[in-house]
């Protein structure tokens, strides 16, 4: 049986500046470390469960909850290690991963859900699904998978997360477009090093293990001109699901969903539109 309850949320009040001198209280839920609402809807249709990229936090989804479509409520998940859980070790294993992933959103399946991740978090959203599966929880409504090829097919780069670090470095500015500014002050360095090495073994280290296709649709992004993400190879995740399958592709590079955002988000929206329970 899912282990889904009812979520119990604990609530911060923050206060937050606007164009000019308005002040705008928000208020975010935090159900758990990992999981962070910006803007809770008891009266929700859909929750949104968004998943990083390697080396990305929560806050990089904070402004989606102004940007979909009513009824749907965003809830980032925050993995440790970066912004408010620095302090924490980040994890370097795909399955542990998903094991705390899964446990946190089984709690929150209550409610009908999707769920949604880009780049390293397609991986983590995709198996996260399959541990739900596992665990007797309700399908989702839509897996959304972003700038990254279909789980079963390698993707094409070699592994990086062990190499020395000037070396390592200079791969992830031109694999993962990192501005060398990131890495000219020490503390940042090594903060942000701590984070995309974990990350980047997260990935480096996955290997697929097939199982039955996935009963709820999945939709899936990439740019044209995203050698991380090959439109064949995004294309392939049509086989991951024994319902329906949706593609698009959006201009921006690897990271389209923020440079290219208003397209992307656009398309985002018609699809959670098309999935809203009734």
């Amino acid at each position: 049986m899912c282990a889904a309850v009812a979520r119990r949320d604990v609530t911060l009040t923050e206060p937050t500046h606007g164009k000019a001198t308005e002040n705008i209280m928000r208020t975010t839920s935090y159900t758990s470390p990992w999981l962070i609402t910006p803007k809770p809807d008891n009266t929700a249709r859909l929750r949104l469960f968004c998943i990083p990229y390697a080396g990305g936090g929560a806050s990089m989804y904070r402004a989606w909850m102004h940007r979909l479509p009513g009824g749907v409520e965003v809830n980032a998940v925050q993995l440790p290690g970066r912004e408010e859980r620095f302090r924490e070790e980040p994890m370097r294993e795909l399955d542990d991963v998903v094991a705390r992933l899964g446990a946190v959103l089984a709690e929150n399946t209550d409610r009908p859900y999707a769920i949604l991740g880009h780049s390293m978090g397609s991986l983590l959203a995709f198996e996260t699904a399959r541990r739900l599966r596992a665990g007797g929880c309700p399908a989702p409504e839509l897996l959304v998978v972003s700038g990254r090829g279909a789980a079963q097919i390698p993707p094409p780069w070699s592994a990086v997360h062990h190499l020395p670090e000037d070396e390592f470095v200079q791969q992830v500015m031109r694999m993962h477009g990192t501005p060398a500014w990131v890495f000219e002050n020490q503390q940042l360095r090594e903060m942000v090093i701590r984070v995309l090495r974990a990350d980047l073994s997260v990935v480096d280290t996955y290997r697929y293990h097939e199982e039955a296709p996935l009963s709820c649709p999945i939709t899936a992004f990439t740019s044209p001109n995203d050698p991380l993400a090959p439109p064949e190879h995004v294309r392939a995740w049509a086989e991951q699901t024994a319902a329906d399958f949706r593609y698009h592709e959006v201009d921006g590079g690897h990271f389209f969903l923020r440079d290219n955002a208003e397209r992307f988000l656009s398309l985002l929206s018609s699809e959670l539109t098309a999935r809203l329970p009734a």
